[in-house]
């Protein structure tokens, strides 16, 4: 098994093999998302609350079947596809709620970054110590905005959260598909 990762080269390779002439197109359009979030954030998060929730009510209704196909009779195999079709619905009947419990989860997330952020300076020997702080603190920042203005702030932050990193992930695609390449190393 090989536990060393893969160099930069051999990364945007694949990247470029699997996106194949679909990268620009797919790029402006998750551009264009993003700047529709950004302009309306509202909008935006009643999205990603739905798509959530499509997902949890999709993977509800998976394990369902799996659940049946196994004939499974044990409470605890039940649990799982009841929790994931509740809390899609719950998700789509009061999609502020929903919305709400994904500001926490982004709180949860910058919190764990920050952290990270934090720590890892002291395993890497100081390479870049400085950048690792200051993201550190940044995500503090943005972590303390979602919690000083939760449960409402959350209903414009996702949105614009969302939008800002469909627009990043559109740019990185671009320059992904553009990047010259030369031969990976082995």
């Amino acid at each position: 098994m090989n536990t060393t990762p893969p160099d930069l080269t051999t990364i945007v390779q694949t990247e470029q093999k699997y996106l194949g002439k679909y990268a620009v197109p797919v790029a402006i359009v998750l551009i264009v998302l993003g700047i529709l979030g950004v302009m309306s954030p509202v909008i935006m998060s009643a999205a990603t609350d739905g798509i959530l929730a499509a997902i949890l009510i999709l993977g509800g209704l998976t394990w369902v079947v799996h659940s049946y196909q196994l004939h499974t009779h044990g409470l605890g195999d039940w649990l799982r596809p009841l929790l994931l079709l509740v809390t899609g619905g719950i998700m789509v009947a009061m999609p502020t709620a929903g919305i709400a419990s994904i500001g926490l989860l982004f709180i949860l997330y910058f919190a764990i970054d920050a952290y990270r952020n934090f720590t890892r300076p002291k395993a890497q020997e100081a390479i870049g110590r400085g950048w690792f702080i200051f993201s550190g603190m940044i995500d503090i920042l943005i972590a303390l905005l979602f919690i000083f203005t939760w449960p409402q702030g959350s209903l414009i932050l996702v949105g614009i959260f969302v939008g800002v990193n469909l627009i990043f992930d559109g740019f990185i695609l671009i320059m992904v598909r553009n990047t010259p390449l030369g031969t990976p190393k082995a």
